[in-house]
């Protein structure tokens, strides 16, 4: 359902218990449309399940084209973050992990932090691969965006194939309209150029994140964490572990809300 008071598609679930324990806030990653939280629906069961209301926002709700960085984008979330009340866990899937990051010094130092795939930062081999992406979403070729998109997000089959181009499918290319066009290259252009190791260096409160470490994008060299935060890379999974390995992924997150007491 969408937020009445917020000018942000959201969607909320849980809890579980009458009474909810806390306020998990989750951003999105780029999707084509918005897909009420179905992107992250293992994660948000674990999250309900502990007895926290999850709050599911689609980050590019709040993208136009006068913004143009990762900077001005944050600007606007930040502005809007207090519309959502207290925090107590802040998380965030690609895009939206990128954001929660960036967010982190507005967020309050006993907020904790869980991340799936997001980057703290980006090099030459992320960027040239979202790069592609968004171009071809720009010059009016959607579907294949999209479908280079969803290659990308799979993992590959060993280490030493993460850094090569993706075989060309056979599948019929994906439909996607002009609308999906524009949040596939908006989404992708806006990780350019980013690091958002200060903020995370800085962040005082526990931090979670999850990569696969069969991952076409977002690696382990794409994170940054301070000593009493925790990066684990899960193996034999690209950037949908919380899917590819719902079981020790989902283990992985209870674990998490329990020792910081979440749960």
């Amino acid at each position: 359902m969408t937020h009445t008071a917020l000018p942000v598609a959201t969607a909320v679930f849980g809890p579980e218990a009458a009474v909810a324990t806390g306020h998990a806030l989750v951003l999105g990653p780029v999707t084509p449309s918005w897909d009420d939280g179905a992107f992250f629906a293992p994660v948000i069961e674990v999250l309900a399940g502990a007895g926290l209301r999850v709050t599911v926002a689609d980050t590019l709700s709040l993208w136009d084209e006068s913004v143009d960085s990762m900077a001005a984008f944050t600007d606007r979330w930040r502005e809007l973050l207090p519309g959502f009340g207290p925090v107590d866990l802040l998380c965030g899937n690609a895009l939206g992990g990128a954001v929660a990051q960036a967010l982190l010094p507005e967020a309050g130092p006993a907020t904790a932090a869980l991340l799936v795939s997001g980057p703290t930062r980006t090099d030459a081999l992320l960027e040239a691969r979202l790069g592609e992406i968004a171009d071809l979403a720009a010059s009016g070729r959607p579907g294949e965006a999209l479908a280079l998109l969803n290659r990308r997000v799979l993992p590959v089959s060993s280490a030493s194939e993460r850094d090569a181009d993706p075989t060309p499918e056979a599948d019929p290319t994906p439909k996607a309209d002009e609308a999906a066009g524009r949040r596939l290259a908006a989404g992708m252009r806006l990780l350019r150029g980013i690091d958002l190791s200060p903020a995370v260096l800085a962040h005082p409160g526990p931090l979670l994140q999850i990569v696969g470490d069969r991952s076409q994008l977002v690696t382990r060299r794409h994170t940054a964490a301070a000593p009493h935060h925790e990066v684990h890379v899960v193996p034999g999974t690209g950037m949908r572990p919380h899917f590819e390995q719902a079981a020790p992924v989902s283990a992985l997150i209870r674990a998490f809300l329990r020792e910081k007491g979440l749960q």
